[in-house]
């Protein structure tokens, strides 16, 4: 399926593994210039300082964290998706703080998560759960992603096997080895996987996933983002927080009104947080979310700021931008990015009494 999503500047994946996509082309020299004096025999040559411009930095597609020697081969595999479990049975996942971006899509009644590794690993990931009709048209936009899942309706399945843009590596697809069942857990909240099997599956014809935001500069800030100590939110049924710490510069995550612990890494955090208000099809038994269209999106980033702009995906064949009051390109900082689709206004500012308690608590 050919789909073209919208790149901020010239860098590829190529690129980013060569070291840079600037121009060959060479501009000319200055030239010096000559200044002679009419009452002294002395002439003097002044050369224009010259400046030249600084290379373009290589990024990371879905972080937009520089490349380093460690991360450089990884960044030449595709996108690896996973489907993980959001009920309080699940509690703790583990991997979230391990992936690029993670989605919260609603499913019935509560809410579901769909983690995207590409420049990290992570030994565990889990509990793994279902695909839903919601997600291939999430997956199109990183690209032909690798898709790990472990089972669904026989509607759903259909549609994510023909789905031609989706690698499948479910449970039932790859080695019974590839997923286990972790001891201390009870059925269904029990299955788990890495990223190191995974990524074995991939395909030579998969390629990289392309750039899926802009990313602010050292320095730089969006218009019209105010600081805010924290927002709570609801996808479907499930409640969850986001407070600002300050001491670790990211946003901390609450769900069902305590720490959204994962099991070895700590509370899951993001630097970036992007609250998209979509509308969901399907009625109650099968919502789908619909990730195309247009909406209103709360963008928590750096610093603890709030700002709020519009979301735009005119089709499933390109990639979602987002945009300022001021008509400006909304930019995320580089690092970690949850994308909470909310079926339409949920969140709402905490305030900062809040916040501070339960930083605290």
């Amino acid at each position: 399926m050919n789909r073209t999503l919208r790149i901020a500047g010239c860098l590829t994946i190529a690129a980013l593994v060569a070291g840079s996509c600037s121009s060959d082309k060479k501009s000319d020299a200055p030239k010096a210039t000559t200044t002679t004096s009419t009452s002294s025999t002395t002439s003097t040559t002044e050369v224009p300082a010259t400046t030249v411009p600084a290379a373009p930095v290589a990024v990371a597609p879905l972080t937009g964290m520089p490349i380093d020697e460690a991360t450089k081969q990884k960044l030449t595999r595709p996108a690896l998706a996973v489907k993980i479990d959001n009920s309080t049975d699940a509690m703790p996942q583990e991997g979230l703080n391990d992936a690029d971006i993670v989605f919260e899509i609603k499913v019935e009644g509560i809410s579901r998560l769909m983690a995207v590794f590409h420049s990290n690993d992570s030994n565990e990931i889990g509990p793994t759960r279902s695909a839903r009709y919601s997600d291939p048209p999430i997956l199109a936009l990183l690209g032909k992603p690798l898709f790990g899942w472990s089972g669904a309706n026989d509607g759903v399945v259909k549609d994510v096997y023909r789905s031609s843009w989706i690698v499948n590596v479910n449970w039932d697809k790859v080695k019974n080895s590839d997923y286990y069942r972790k001891s201390g857990r009870k059925a269904p909240h029990n299955l788990f996987t890495k990223t190191q099997t995974l990524f074995a599956y991939a395909q030579p014809d998969q390629g990289a996933p392309l750039q899926m935001f802009q990313y602010l500069e050292a320095g730089q800030a969006n218009a019209g983002a105010a600081p805010v100590p924290g927002v709570t939110e609801k996808v479907g049924d499930t409640p969850s927080a986001w407070v600002w710490d300050a001491a670790g510069n990211q946003w901390l995550r609450w769900q069902y009104n305590r720490r959204d612990n994962t099991e070895n890494a700590g509370q899951a955090n993001a630097t970036n947080v992007v609250i998209m208000q979509i509308q969901y099809k399907g009625g109650s038994k099968t919502p789908t979310a619909d990730t195309t269209g247009s909406g209103p999106v709360t963008v928590l980033s750096s610093g603890g700021t709030a700002v709020q702009g519009t979301w735009n995906r005119p089709s499933q064949l390109e990639g979602i931008t987002l945009t300022g009051a001021d008509g400006q390109p909304l930019k995320l900082a580089p690092g970690r990015t949850w994308i909470e689709l909310t079926p339409g206004a949920t969140s709402a500012i905490m305030s900062p009494e809040t916040a501070a308690s339960m930083l605290a608590g």
